[in-house]
């Protein structure tokens, strides 16, 4: 490693590769370590985007899509299965492992420098234009400076925290996560399903997201406030115990996203903070990839435009705000007002719901369709809308 460099970004998943790609690409010297060893791995969630989000970025190639979704299905608590097309937006699963590391790989090719199983233990003040990132690797530690540096750190974020941003969750928007891979299972190939039920997914919902054959990945996650009394691997054994009897189970993982809506400041004097870290997951459906990817690239273009006039105090790096706001961050704060409505329907409504959903023809299934009938039977949700639209 140099002492110096224009970008330090901690953390190499999607909204850290972005950003290092994004800066490179544009001529800045760019350092970006990983904690773990090895980008992309473990995976840290279903692995679904959508096609208009993913190409954006990149032409999708087949050695790191597992999936294509055409249709998804909604499953009502009594088994009720409301099927809607995806309506010419398909979606894929992806294999994370690969793709993640692509993503480094392009900005390698870059010139960032990437280095894994590098954690960084400390961050110092904004001084003299610049920061210090104190790191360990194998029990030896050094130092950086960097004109800017970027927090994509995850869920768990420290960097944004030292640098004196509140990014903690609360225990009621904190959705707790387990998921497995199941094999053998059969599923319908082209098809994702939601699972929207009290009994094993309180405040949240259950998924199916097929990977190719006869495997998938089926998880849960739910609110905080359940998780402190049962865990959510445990209301996972119950819905695979129902719904998929004698699966094998080749991997298994937890974790949280916070379902916040956004952190208040994405920017502080020589520091960006974007992805998990930021809490830029949809709170309604917990999907991320896309929305890091976006404040990745937004992330390394502010640095770069910032850096080339010579600042990089906060006021210079402003416009990446406004950009993620633009982009993602006011929608997010939406959703996460319409998250607290649907998440509290009672299972006997949405019953109703499916059932009025099921005497609409397929091609006019839509989910704003599902909306409207959802405001019919739980009247409570219309003044929650009507805040929404105001």
């Amino acid at each position: 490693m140099r002492d110096t460099y224009d970008l330090a970004v901690i953390g190499g998943g999607p909204a850290g590769s972005m950003t290092a790609l994004t800066a490179a690409e544009r001529g800045l010297s760019v350092l970006l370590v990983e904690r773990d060893w090895v980008i992309g791995s473990p995976v840290r969630c279903a692995e679904g985007v959508d096609e208009k989000g993913l190409s954006e970025f990149f032409t999708p190639r087949p050695e790191w899509i597992a999936a294509t979704i055409t249709a998804y299905c909604l499953v009502a608590p009594d088994g009720s299965r409301v099927v809607m097309d995806t309506q010419g937006n398909r979606g894929f699963i992806l294999e994370r492992l690969i793709f993640d590391r692509m993503i480094a790989e392009k900005a390698a090719e870059a010139g960032a420098l990437v280095q894994t199983g590098v954690e960084a233990t400390g961050l110092s003040p904004f001084e003299e234009g610049y920061r210090r990132v104190s790191l360990r690797r194998n029990g030896e530690r050094c130092e950086v400076r960097a004109r800017v540096v970027v927090a994509a750190d995850g869920v768990e974020s420290r960097v944004a925290r030292w640098a004196g941003l509140f990014t903690h969750s609360s225990v009621h928007d904190m959705e707790t996560c387990a998921q497995v891979t199941l094999a053998g299972i059969d599923c319908e190939p082209e098809t994702f399903s939601m699972y929207f039920t009290n009994r094993f997914a309180p405040g949240g919902y259950a998924w199916l997201f097929p990977k190719g054959g006869k495997t998938a990945n089926v998880g849960l996650g739910i609110s905080g406030d359940y998780a402190a009394r049962r865990r959510p691997a445990e209301y996972l054994d119950d819905f695979l115990n129902e719904h998929f009897p004698g699966a094998s189970v080749v991997s298994s993982l937890v974790g949280g996203v916070p379902c916040t809506g956004g952190i208040r400041k994405l920017t502080a004097d020589g520091l960006l903070v974007c992805g998990d870290a930021a809490h830029m997951a949809n709170p309604v459906t917990g999907g991320g990839i896309i929305n890091a990817m976006l404040a990745g690239r937004f992330a390394g273009e502010t640095a770069a435009e910032a850096l080339a006039k010579g600042a990089a105090e906060e006021r210079a790096l402003a416009g990446y705000a406004k950009r993620c706001d633009d982009r993602f961050g006011a929608m997010n704060r939406r959703f996460y007002k319409i998250k607290e409505g649907i998440f509290n329907i009672p299972d006997d409504r949405l019953n109703e719901i499916a059932r009025e959903i099921l005497g609409v023809p397929m091609e006019k299934r839509s989910p704003l369709r599902v909306l409207r009938a959802a405001v019919v039977h739980q009247p409570q949700l219309l003044l929650l809308l009507a805040r929404v639209v105001l």
